[in-house]
């Protein structure tokens, strides 16, 4: 009966990640199609107007969070994914259709735009709907989809033309759009709006029973704790707990940028072919694609029973040993040393990084977002994320070239190395464990760890023990 009652609440993950489908789809789409459009004597595009082409995505990706903030808390999650679907269907209408070269900036700048508000809208949508025994398995839905989405335009964007490709992309939002009247607003948001009937039945429908009281109860007590202070900027700036959680949130993406998993997707031909020699860019982006994808496979068992912490930590830890053996081989190819005899050392250390990065910091920490942020501020706190996650990606694109030129490409991966290392301090100290929480125990637990009386003591309750945080909570009494 328990398998049967969790159906409606898989069918609206699955539903609202077809989304994440697409914009994995549209992350790809640049890697086997730049050639083409410069190939493409129908729609002239000069090397410059390509280059802009591409970038127009991750342009416009920034400002996709912050007009987030604009809809998800006065229209809903459902109506800002709708609006999200609309946008993509544009998108592919001018990349299927392109008249000329300002088809494809309007139509990049748009998937671009729809991308960002996706990564923002997704994570807050699937940890309210979930049960919060399932909710990590749920949230890792977002990676495996974007995943799949990036080996779809990886596998298919080579064997195809420029419009075929856009038309892949024009079909997908429409699954979605066909599907969506029978995907739930969260109850979360309709309690949040002053609705309790349209909360009850979204909840009934999510939970596959009307026996759901208590838990619509625990849902008042939460949005009413999350409402106490006004939901505003500020409020997620000041508030010690709200900032405590963002830092943390923060420090995770820092990670995720740092580590160079950017310089790494785009420059895994060249890494490749010093394995193997005449490899060609389409095979070397697919296999890139189908390793991070089936990496990410797993996560979704494990991330409600082994937890978040353990995952983000040991992912960490081995990106770190993977991204040291890879700058070792870098050095020792700088300074002239023989390498033949460890020719099989960088692509073992490449696809070693990436199923670790995978499995945790690049899965869990968009879950580890919307699990730490108060309703309240989620719809500032997430932009403020996934913006700052796009501008260290940027700087770090930027500065890679010119640090390889000057100081070798061992200087680089020696950086990145460093960077994560260093960051697994104050993970290791900040990160708490959410597996099993409900999302109101979550936020009770930070602001008791961000009281002024509160001592930070290694004594077990039942409440937070070894195995769900590093440190208890002893409230100092008078």
């Amino acid at each position: 009966m328990k398998k049967m009652a969790l159906v409606p609440v898989f069918f609206a993950a699955i539903t609202s990640t077809i989304l994440d489908i697409v914009a994995g789809f549209h992350t790809g789409w640049s890697s086997p199609i730049l050639s083409k459009l410069l190939e493409d004597t129908s729609v002239p595009v000069t090397e410059d107007q390509a280059s802009l082409i591409v970038s127009c995505f991750s342009i416009a990706a920034v400002v996709g969070p912050i007009s987030m903030m604009l809809t998800v808390d006065r229209w809903g999650r459902k109506v800002t994914m709708i609006l999200v679907a609309v946008a993509f269907l544009i998108a592919g209408v001018m990349l299927t259709f392109p008249q000329n070269y300002w088809w494809y900036y309007i139509g990049r700048l748009t998937c671009g735009f729809a991308t960002g508000n996706v990564v923002s809208v997704l994570p807050m949508y699937l940890a309210e709907i979930a049960e919060d025994r399932i909710r990590g398995g749920l949230s890792i839905l977002i990676t495996v989809m974007y995943n799949s989405g990036t080996v779809v335009a990886y596998s298919v964007g080579p064997w195809v033309s420029v419009s075929n490709l856009g038309a892949i992309g024009l079909v997908m939002p429409l699954v979605f759009l066909l599907l969506v009247p029978w995907m739930p607003e969260t109850p979360y948001f309709y309690v949040m709006k002053g609705k309790p009937d349209l909360a009850r039945r979204s909840l009934e429908f999510l939970r596959g029973t009307t026996d759901v009281a208590e838990e619509i109860e625990r849902l008042k007590k939460s949005v009413e704790i999350d409402l106490q202070n006004t939901g505003t900027f500020k409020e997620l700036l000041m508030d010690r707990a709200n900032r405590k959680a963002l830092l943390v949130i923060l420090g995770i993406l820092a990670a995720q940028q740092l580590s160079g998993i950017s310089i790494i997707l785009y420059y895994n031909t060249s890494i490749f072919n010093q394995v193997i020699s005449n490899i060609s860019s389409s095979t070397s982006v697919i296999i890139t694609g189908v390793v991070q994808l089936i990496a990410s496979l797993p996560v979704v068992y494990f991330a409600d029973r082994i937890g978040r912490r353990p995952l983000v930590l040991g992912s960490m830890f081995f990106s770190v040993v993977f991204l040291a053996a890879l700058s070792a081989y870098f050095h020792l190819q700088a300074i002239g040393n023989d390498v033949s005899t460890i020719s099989w050392l960088p692509v073992t250390a490449m696809v070693g990084y990436l199923s670790a990065y995978a499995v945790g910091l690049g899965s869990m920490g968009l879950p580890i977002l919307t699990e730490l942020l108060p309703g309240n501020v989620k719809a500032y706190g997430i932009p403020v994320a996934t913006t700052w996650s796009t501008i260290i990606g940027t700087v770090v694109s930027l500065v890679y070239p010119t640090v390889k030129i000057m100081y070798g490409n061992h200087t680089a991966f020696y950086s990145f190395t460093i960077c994560v290392a260093v960051l697994i301090i104050p993970t290791f100290f900040y990160l708490p464990e959410t597996k099993n929480k409900s999302l109101s125990e979550i936020q009770q637990m930070l602001r008791v760890r961000s009281t002024s009386e509160q001592k930070l003591e290694p004594v077990p309750t039942p409440e937070c023990s070894r195995s769900n945080s590093i440190y208890c909570i002893a409230i100092g009494k008078n």
